[in-house]
C-alpha cells in the first residue's frame, strides 16, 4: 500500500509529466469547481476532464498516478460517468508504456498531440 505521501508525489509526477501546467493545488481547486474528476481505487489515481468539442464530447484521463492495476480498475466507473455526461470518446495523456497495458481494455494510439515552446 502506497503512503498517501508517495500518491500525492506520483500525482506530482504525472502532472509534470503532462506538460507542467499545474500544481496540485490547482487540481483540487478544479475538482472543487467541478471542472475535473478525481478517481481513486486502492493505490491508483486518475483525474479526468471533461471536454466539449463541436463534433463531440470527450472524457480526457488527464493524469494517471500510481498503481497501474488499480488505475485500469477505475476504468468502467469512470467510463460509465463519461457516458451519462454525453461523451462518446475517451483521450488519455501518458506515457508509451501504458499505452501497452492500457490497449487490451481497447485504448489506441492517438499522436496527433506536439508541444512548443513560445518565446516572445
Amino acid at each position: 500500500m502506497l503512503s498517501d505521501e508517495e500518491k500525492l508525489r506520483r500525482l506530482e509526477r504525472a502532472l509534470l509529466y503532462g506538460g507542467n501546467t499545474h500544481r496540485v493545488s490547482d487540481v483540487v481547486d478544479l475538482c472543487r469547481a467541478g471542472k475535473a474528476q478525481f478517481w481513486t481505487n486502492g493505490d491508483g489515481t486518475i483525474v479526468t476532464e471533461i471536454h466539449a468539442y463541436p463534433l463531440l464530447k470527450a472524457i480526457h484521463y488527464w493524469t494517471i498516478s500510481g498503481v497501474l492495476r488499480d488505475c485500469l480498475a477505475l476504468e468502467h466507473e469512470i467510463n460509465a460517468f463519461a457516458i451519462e455526461q454525453g461523451c462518446s470518446v475517451a483521450t488519455a495523456t501518458g506515457r508509451k508504456g501504458w499505452g501497452r497495458v492500457a490497449e487490451p481494455t481497447g485504448w489506441k494510439p492517438w499522436y496527433p498531440n506536439f508541444r512548443k515552446r513560445l518565446v516572445a
